[in-house]
């Protein structure tokens, strides 16, 4: 069985190090972009089972990316799991605002600081691959 396949678009490095440790150890292969431009290109090349998508970067966030790639035929049905660090307290106002993305919503939504358990959890589910095993 092949390795399933994860991007990371992140521009924390401690958050990419951070995955890029746990998610092999679960069978994951990943590779990670600290720029969005970086990123879609990687996505492009490798095309991932899922993108762990942070949403507050500088130059391009990670909501253009979510649009950039639910737009691209070839992207379109990948899953997308959001991990952002924003604010507790603006949580719900940035679940509220992708609600209304329509056609541009992320598969699943974790909050930093990540738990280890609901990532791996998370990326299983909208993968389908924990009802494969």
């Amino acid at each position: 069985m092949s390795a399933r396949k994860a991007v990371i678009i992140d521009d924390e490095p401690d958050t990419t190090t951070y995955l890029s440790a746990l998610l092999p150890d679960h069978g994951w292969q990943v590779r990670t972009a600290n720029r969005a431009d970086e990123g879609l290109a990687l996505l492009t090349a490798e095309r991932p089972d899922v993108l762990l998508l942070d949403l507050v970067m500088p130059e391009r966030g990670g909501l253009s990316i979510l649009v950039a790639v639910r737009k691209d035929p070839a992207l379109a049905g990948l899953p997308i799991v959001v991990v952002s660090g924003v604010q507790q307290s603006l949580t719900a106002d940035y679940h509220a605002f992708l609600g209304r993305f329509k056609h541009f919503h992320p598969d699943a939504y974790i909050d930093k600081p990540i738990d280890p358990k609901q990532l791996l959890e998370t990326v299983d589910s909208v993968t389908s691959a924990g009802a494969s095993q």
